[in-house]
């Protein structure tokens, strides 16, 4: 079954083990490994630590980062919230004769010690915890001088719709994460990495264009955010039918528009001194 990051939810993902969805939300982190190869292969490439170090992945899900990073010569380090993520990554890394270092544990609070990564690397986790400033002064506490982060967060607030109404197509843009806690992350990595005392920020965006209904629906379901904009209070039902039509009619007929900064990377260091 094909879920749509966005009709997942955030309050599923904030807390996995909480949510009676894990198996659902295992299955859709599978999906969208497969989704987002080309911009996780960008990050990885971006990625300025040296093989041959300890790495750790704050959020790393069912794993598979992890496998990667163990197959590029990293002593990888996964942690999560979810224990439920945390078993299908342990079987996957055992699957693939990988070590398995995992530990339960809250981004904001990491039980490690002071300056002991070489490297840290985030994905689509930002977004949904309750300080992103507090994560990152954590991940900044430890890394060792001049060890290295890579992140990768999307900007569900930069989604846009072509439509002969464009008050209902911002209004169901709008509407797009609009749950999730920090759903513009992406445009803000900058200013977090700044700000929590990190030096050499880069940053580069995955601009996705969308001609189909049936490919944004692998990302987005817009009859799901027409309805939590009708929910809102934003739209009414009879305009949101109408809308969804129009983009159902546009999509059949080759002539429909969306994009999504889908992906924002960003690499920075903890300074030397």
């Amino acid at each position: 079954m094909t879920v749509p990051v966005e009709a997942a939810g955030v309050n599923a993902f904030s807390d996995v083990d909480a949510s009676s969805r894990a198996a659902e939300l295992v299955r859709y982190l599978d999906h969208a490994d497969r989704g987002l190869h080309a911009p996780k292969r960008t990050l990885r490439a971006g990625f300025e630590a040296r093989p041959g170090g300890r790495v750790l992945d704050l959020g790393c899900g069912t794993g598979h980062e992890l496998v990667r990073l163990e197959h590029d010569g990293f002593d990888a380090v996964g942690v999560d919230f979810s224990a439920e993520m945390l078993r299908a990554g342990r079987e996957r890394l055992g699957a693939c004769g990988r070590p398995v270092r995992l530990a339960v544990a809250d981004g904001a609070r990491l039980p490690f010690a002071d300056a002991s990564f070489d490297g840290c690397r985030v994905e689509r986790v930002l977004q949904h915890v309750a300080s992103p400033a507090a994560v990152l002064g954590e991940i900044l506490r430890v890394l060792r001088p001049g060890g290295a982060v890579a992140i990768l967060e999307p900007d569900w607030a930069s989604f846009t719709l072509a439509a002969t109404d464009p008050e209902a197509a911002r209004a169901v843009a709008d509407a797009v994460g609009a749950d999730i806690a920090h759903r513009d992350i992406g445009r803000h990595l900058r200013r977090h990495l700044v700000g929590a005392g990190f030096a050499e920020v880069r940053t580069d965006v995955e601009l996705v264009v969308y001609s189909t209904q049936e490919d944004l629906a692998n990302i987005i379901g817009l009859a799901r955010a027409a309805a939590r904009a009708v929910e809102r209070g934003t739209l009414d039902r009879a305009r949101a039918d109408a809308f969804l039509t129009e983009q159902h009619q546009l999509s059949d007929a080759g002539a429909f528009h969306a994009t999504l900064n889908r992906s924002v990377l960003a690499w920075a260091r903890r300074p030397e001194r």
